[in-house]
């Protein structure tokens, strides 16, 4: 795969240009957007890295000459902090997205391959088309399927703000109504008599209304982070940080869990796993979130979690012995709003944004997510990330 990177810093280009000739691209640069063109005419290429501001001829001049001569072409947008809005304008242009200085390789290097990925795919729809007016009307269903997606997305995210701030109101009300009730009428006048047994249940109310509130709460929060992460915009924090450090302390805040469900919890992680590059808040969600499946889908047996490096990699794995999940439903569960369990015999447990949520916060991180299950032999969740050449060292 050859590789067009046009960036005006001489240090981005000699980085990136390493980088993606170790992972077996080939790599062309360009210092300008006048230079880029150049090369474009005459050259190949299968993807461009294209730096945002540039002096004379800025990214976004740029994208517009080099989408007149290859329409189809993958451009991956290198914004500076704060120029978000600008690269939201040059995915309308037909960018397919942006990453943010100073450049991350393996979001780099996710995002390019899932960009040519998708390139070649719209070169196989056009070829299977019996004809250029059936090729056009493939592609504009897709394009029409993107703008619902899209819609949906933003409805989501629009209806999710609008309930999140009286969700709070109701919450903050039903705790200080509560406090209030048990000021003017403690408990230690009695809960015997008929007022005292009214009093007792407004207060067991106010307590299930703030109880499911912060469920709802929670519910929006996960919709909010999902189709923020699916829209691009969400800041991740990115630093070296032990992943050790953040396994098992999501580890110590299940382990009371699954002693009050009588489960064994084993764990084996290895003393001396490498740092990684990557966002503390994010993965801890991930590992709190596979703990808290192993926890509710668990009824008796053990709960085993394990963290090793393999080669480049740090792969982790928990494993259950609870109901299992069947082979039809392994790629499934990773979809939004799809419920692990049989939802028309038993109530749901969420809503299912969990793991889509942790698919993409992996996949953000250069890494993979996956699944082996059984129906009734539990479960066993990988999770494989890799570790970048310089946090080796």
């Amino acid at each position: 795969m050859n590789i067009l990177v046009v960036d005006d810093d001489e240090m981005v280009r000699y980085v990136l240009t390493e980088k993606l000739q170790e992972s077996g691209f080939l790599v062309t640069t360009a210092p300008d957007g006048l230079k880029a063109i150049e090369l474009f005419e005459n050259t190949p290429f299968d993807a461009v890295l294209l730096d945002l501001k540039m002096p004379g001829m800025d990214g976004i001049e740029t994208l517009k000459e080099l989408r007149k001569h290859d329409p189809d072409i993958p451009v991956i947008m290198v914004t500076a902090f704060g120029d978000i809005t600008t690269a939201v304008e040059a995915i309308k242009l037909g960018a397919y997205d942006f990453v943010e200085k100073p450049p991350q390789i393996s979001r780099i290097m996710v995002t390019l391959r899932r960009a040519i990925e998708k390139a070649a795919l719209e070169r196989e729809i056009k070829v299977l088309g019996k004809s250029s007016e059936e090729s056009a009307a493939l592609k504009q269903a897709y394009q029409k399927l993107k703008e619902l997606d899209q819609a949906k997305s933003t409805f989501l995210s629009s209806v999710s703000h609008e309930l999140r701030t009286p969700l709070t109101s109701i919450i903050g009300y039903a705790d200080i109504s509560r406090k209030k009730l048990t000021k003017l009428f403690p408990e230690s006048d009695g809960r015997d008599s008929k007022n005292g047994k009214i009093v007792q249940q407004v207060e067991e109310n106010l307590s299930t209304i703030a109880q499911e509130s912060e469920k709802l709460a929670g519910l929006i929060e996960s919709i909010l982070d999902l189709t923020a992460m699916e829209a691009g915009t969400v800041e991740w924090r990115w630093e070296p940080l032990s992943l050790s450090e953040v396994i098992e302390n999501a580890a110590a805040t299940f382990s009371a869990v699954f002693k009050e469900k009588g489960l064994e919890f084993i764990s084996e992680v290895e003393g001396d796993l490498p740092l990684l590059k990557g966002d503390r808040y994010r993965l801890s969600q991930v590992m709190k979130q596979l703990f808290s499946n192993a926890a509710a889908f668990t009824e008796k047996g053990r709960v085993t979690f394990s963290a090793k490096q393999v080669n480049t990699d740090v792969v982790i794995r928990i494993s259950d012995t609870g109901r299992g999940i069947s082979a039809s439903r392994h790629e499934l569960i990773f979809e939004k709003f799809s419920q692990i369990g049989d939802t028309l015999t038993e109530k749901p447990k969420g809503v299912g944004l969990g793991l889509p949520i942790c698919r993409l916060i992996v996949g953000y991180h250069g890494g993979k997510i996956d699944v082996e299950s059984e129906q009734g032999l539990g479960s066993t969740f990988t999770v494989i990330l890799p570790v970048e050449e310089a946090m080796k060292a």
